[in-house]
């Protein structure tokens, strides 16, 4: 009952604000005739100012509406370039660690090549020398009761003492 009579009252209430707007409204309007005569050419005028503006309006939002659009695209442009970007860092990022590891086994490779190279060496001048002893033992042998000895070519100094 006392919601139904809170209502009754609101709607009073609203009714009396209506009726005093719209007295305000006459009288407003009745004392713009008595200032400014006939409505006609001022309401006129007024129309047409106000369709100017409205049409300037129109004309601004429409071409905000076709920034916007524009902005729209350019920003879905740049998300999607963003995103390779952030592919392209990435497969950067993979490349250099790769690279890095290239070149530790580049390193790697040309330590045991070098080391491998000083093996070689060493074992080309021990088969030399092998090979010098050979043929100093095969001439003793086939030589063993000459008495001669061994010829040494200068500078050579011989490995096994006799």
């Amino acid at each position: 009952e006392k919601i139904q009579a809170l209502n009754s009252q609101l709607k009073s209430f609203q009714e009396r604000m209506k009726r005093v707007e719209e007295s305000l409204l006459r009288t407003d309007y009745k004392k713009h005739i008595e200032e400014h005569g006939s409505p006609s050419p001022f309401w006129e005028q007024e129309l047409e100012s106000l369709h100017f503006v409205i049409e300037m309006k129109n004309e601004h939002i429409h071409s905000l509406d076709k920034k916007l659009l524009h902005l729209e695209t350019v920003e879905e442009r740049n998300l999607l370039l963003e995103e390779k970007v952030k592919t392209l860092q990435q497969e950067n990022e993979d490349l250099q660690v790769r690279t890095q590891n290239h070149l530790v086994m580049a390193r790697q490779l040309s330590e045991e090549l070098q080391a491998a190279r000083g093996a070689l060496e060493k074992e080309a001048q021990l088969l030399d020398q092998a090979r010098r002893e050979k043929e100093e033992l095969l001439y003793r042998v086939l030589n063993a009761g000459d008495g001669t000895p061994f010829p040494v070519a200068a500078g050579e100094v011989p490995l096994i003492a006799t």
